[in-house]
Order: C-alpha cells, then sequence, then structure tokens
C-alpha cells in the first residue's frame, strides 16, 4: 500500500469513528427527548460506524500499515427538531459515500487492487 492510500485510509478511519460518535450524540438527543425508538435507531447507527472503522482499522494492520488514531471533533449536541437530526444523518451518510468512492477511485489510480 502507498503511503498516500494509506493516508487515505487513516483519515476514513477518524472520519468512521466521528460518523459513530455524531449518531451517539443523536442518540443522546433524542433519549434527551424522549424518543426511545428514535435513539435506538441512532445507537444502532453508531455502532454500524464503529463497526466500519474497526474493519478499516483491521484492514490498515493486515497490510502491514501503520494505524494512526487521529483527534476527534466533538459532535453537535442539539439540533433544532428531530427532523433537523435526521435530515443532518442523511447529509451526514451521503458525505460518507462520497468518500469511500473517493478512496474506491484513489485505490485504482494507485493500482491498488486489493484496496
Amino acid at each position: 500500500m502507498n503511503d498516500d492510500m494509506l493516508k487515505a485510509l487513516n483519515d476514513q478511519l477518524q472520519f468512521e469513528f466521528y460518523s459513530a460518535y455524531l449518531y451517539l450524540a443523536m442518540a443522546a438527543y433524542f433519549e434527551d427527548k424522549g424518543l426511545e425508538g428514535m435513539a435506538n435507531w441512532m445507537e444502532v447507527q453508531f455502532q454500524e460506524e464503529q463497526s466500519h472503522a474497526l474493519k478499516i482499522y483491521r484492514y490498515i494492520a493486515e497490510r502491514g500499515g501503520r494505524i494512526e488514531l487521529q483527534a476527534l471533533d466533538q459532535p453537535p449536541q442539539d439540533w433544532d427538531s428531530p427532523l433537523a437530526a435526521f435530515e443532518e444523518s442523511l447529509a451526514h451518510e451521503r458525505m460518507v459515500t462520497s468518500r469511500i468512492n473517493d478512496l474506491a477511485d484513489k485505490a485504482v489510480k494507485a493500482k491498488d487492487h486489493v484496496t
């Protein structure tokens, strides 16, 4: 794996952990509002993002790359409404998909077909 690909994967690792953190913040927001079903949904999203992060973590390790954990920004703690929180989560998921697509493009350009 080349250095650019390794950096991109480490950056994505940080982003996946932030995504988990964001969804946990949303779960806490919904808990505070007494919206247990919505809180549960976001907890499931939190777990999914953690799973994605760990897959990238394991992949870097298996390829012999150096894992570099980066600081996470504090996620928002409040939203204007439950709908606003879900709209933000949709926008965030679109960003995640775009970043994964960019990683795939980078891997193809680098002829890193394993990645």
